[in-house]
């Protein structure tokens, strides 16, 4: 029995003098960090608002005789969205044609004083007063004019003064307030409100309809006062399903939004199709300009309670490093600081080795 102790005691002693030459030290893998670019890509959403909207009413009382447009109908610049009687219109161009009869006959009674004045029928004095009464008659006509130009212009009707008088003699008063007892659209867009009925009696200068452009529209893109550095530059874009199109960003400084706790950012952008609404909400993507980073492989940044490091050959021993990183591209991460291009860093074993020189617990956030 005491034979096969001491020989259990020898072979055990022989192992351990032979153990460090059974034992390897493996080095750890390592990658060299590269140079290159990295563009942040980061979204948001924005709110559309239309960048050009009128409210149409019409510039006197009237009553809606048709109604040519729903809300959500798409118009072009002039076309006619309703028709109305006013009879204030139609006392503006009576009192017009009326004071236009009165100047041809000032100046009838005129040529009449000049052919007496040069046969000595009548003094220089009588042709000053004829020549005064169509300087008044003029004057009346001018001012009836410039009300009923205002009338147009309010109902975005073009007309000048020659051609309406013709029509007025050729077509009557009744028929030429009939034709222009129309409103129609000032600019392309969509009908979005619609605030009267058919027949009903409507006020001077009371809402009919809202109308907006939508061919060029706002956006206004809430974002962290920490990320505002890196949407300064590069590029911006809105995406709606597959339609997609480039904002591009107006001048002024981000406003700050109290409601939200974001900084506003305005942008404007073309709006094919119409498909973007006021009002509506939809997603933007920022590519930010690019920036120099030390790209290193996905295996070589490790997460722990938040922070990322990366563990680095230093000479002969290795050691952590706290870095920030942008997210992987292809099996690679982005080190936008704490690590320069050049460096080794560790890519298999580096949680171990971070332990290791922490001497504390690492908690796992991946």
């Amino acid at each position: 029995m005491f034979y096969q102790i001491e020989s259990m005691r020898k072979r055990m002693v022989l192992m351990l003098c032979l153990l460090p030459s059974l034992v390897t030290a493996t080095e750890p893998a390592t990658a060299v960090a590269e140079a290159g670019n990295w563009q942040a890509v980061t979204t948001a959403f924005a709110r559309v608002s239309a960048r050009q909207q009128a409210m149409l009413g019409l510039p006197f009382a009237a009553r809606i005789v048709a109604l040519n447009v729903e809300p959500g109908a798409r118009v072009a610049a002039g076309d006619e969205l309703a028709r109305f009687d006013a009879p204030l219109l139609r006392q503006h161009l009576a009192a017009w044609q009326q004071a236009l009869l009165e100047v041809r006959l000032a100046q009838k009674r005129l040529k009449v004083l000049r052919e007496s004045e040069s046969q000595h029928a009548i003094t220089r004095r009588e042709q000053v007063t004829g020549e005064l009464a169509v300087a008044q008659a003029q004057g009346t006509a001018r001012m009836y004019w410039e009300t009923l130009a205002a009338d147009l212009d309010l109902l975005h009707l073009k007309g000048d003064a020659k051609t309406l008088a013709a029509r007025i003699d050729r077509e009557g008063v009744p028929a030429v307030a009939r034709a222009y007892g129309s409103l129609r659209a000032p600019f392309a867009g969509i009908v979005t409100k619609r605030q009267v009925a058919l027949g009903e009696r409507v006020d001077a200068n009371s809402p009919v309809f809202e109308l907006e452009s939508l061919k060029l529209i706002y956006l206004e893109v809430g974002v962290p006062q920490a990320a505002l550095p890196v949407w300064k530059g590069g590029e911006t874009r809105w995406h709606a399903g597959a339609a997609q199109g480039l904002l591009k960003p107006l001048d002024g400084a981000a406003l700050f939004d109290a409601d939200s706790g974001l900084w506003l950012l305005r942008y404007q952008a073309e709006n094919p199709d119409r498909l973007l609404r006021d009002g509506a909400w939809v997603e933007v993507e920022h590519v930010a300009a690019p920036q120099p980073v030390a790209w290193v492989p996905a295996a070589a940044v490790v997460a722990r309670n938040r922070k990322t490091w990366c563990v680095i050959r230093d000479g002969d021993r290795f050691k952590p490093v706290r870095v920030e990183v942008g997210p992987a591209v292809s099996g690679r991460v982005p080190v936008l600081s704490g690590l320069a291009a050049g460096d080794e860093v560790v890519t298999e074993g580096a949680y171990e080795l971070l332990y290791r020189d922490l001497k504390e617990l690492i908690k796992f956030v991946d």
